[in-house]
């Protein structure tokens, strides 16, 4: 029997944790983990977008739909895309939950579908678009709040505003926890910092990575997976069989969001350079944790 084909013993009840800087870096990146995460009945997936992914627009800009929300749009498709794969019965009359919700003092937008949660920081993109193809740095990105060159961070949409590095951190911490499951286990996804294994990131993936260090440090007996992204376009195609199929289903939802929300798509060959194509290594828990991770 081919691998692919091969039945899939079940994943121990965990929480899985998938935390990137824009609303479409996990698809991209760290796929189908993000499938395997949610497509058993005992087991969470929790997406954490921290920037708005707004290309220096905030919540304006000339078209109907503002840019950052098209592609909120995309994440959440990808999302209930990806639970209907899991199990079609999802999908009849399950209505997306979504509400403002308090996280380290702060009004984080939280969405809920079957087993996945979806959370929006909404701080402002690393970049401001030039109108040439060219970005000029955000002085309240992330990594100016990382770098210490940014005192403080304001979420577009004005839900929030961050006081300096520790409060976006604390945040962060606030919503692990907050999602967090008695008698589940719990694995951490982001980009890897090592810049001999994925060079080339962007400084919001990387400031991501860095924020979500620091809460890997509360919880020693929880895998850490380091994923390799922008260079995973280098390597070989990697991801096959109904892996690939949900590989490339939900690259299709994400994309659909911003075409029918007025913004650009992003089903091209430059993005879809990375479709089939997963690479990543797991830092193991610390010794002493044995076998489980429910810290």
């Amino acid at each position: 029997m081919p691998a692919e084909l091969e039945p899939r013993a079940p994943s121990p009840p965990t929480v899985s944790i998938f935390a990137v800087a824009h609303q479409d870096d996990w698809q991209l990146f760290m796929n189908p983990n993000a499938y395997h995460a949610m497509n058993e009945p005992q087991e969470k997936a929790v997406f954490i977008h921290v920037t708005a992914g707004d290309a220096g627009a905030g919540s304006a800009g000339p078209d109907p739909v503002p840019y950052y929300l098209a592609r909120e749009e995309g994440a959440l498709r990808a999302v209930r895309f990806m639970a209907n794969a899991a199990d079609p019965t999802v999908g009849k009359g399950a209505k997306m939950e979504s509400e403002m919700v308090m996280r380290g003092g702060h009004g984080v937008q939280r969405y809920a579908y079957a087993n996945a949660v979806v959370y929006f920081l909404r701080l402002p993109d690393g970049g401001i678009a030039d109108g040439k193809g060219g970005y000029t740095p955000n002085p309240e990105s992330i990594t100016s709040l990382r770098l210490g060159q940014g005192a403080t961070s304001g979420s577009v949409d004005q839900s929030a505003r961050y006081e300096g590095w520790d409060d976006l951190v604390s945040t962060l911490k606030d919503i692990v926890e907050a999602e967090r499951v008695a008698g589940s286990g719990l694995a951490l996804h982001i980009a890897d910092l090592d810049e001999d294994v994925n060079p080339g990131d962007h400084p919001d993936h990387r400031s991501t990575a860095f924020a979500m260090e620091d809460v890997a440090k509360l919880h020693p007996c929880a895998p850490l997976h380091r994923h390799i992204e922008y260079f995973t376009r280098t390597k070989p195609v990697n991801v096959t069989g109904e892996d690939y199929m949900i590989d490339v289903g939900t690259w299709a939802a994400t994309a659909s969001g911003l075409s029918d929300n007025h913004a650009k798509a992003t089903w091209e060959p430059d993005h879809n350079a990375w479709i089939g194509r997963n690479y990543w290594r797991v830092q193991a828990p610390a010794a002493g944790c044995g076998n489980a991770n429910t810290n």
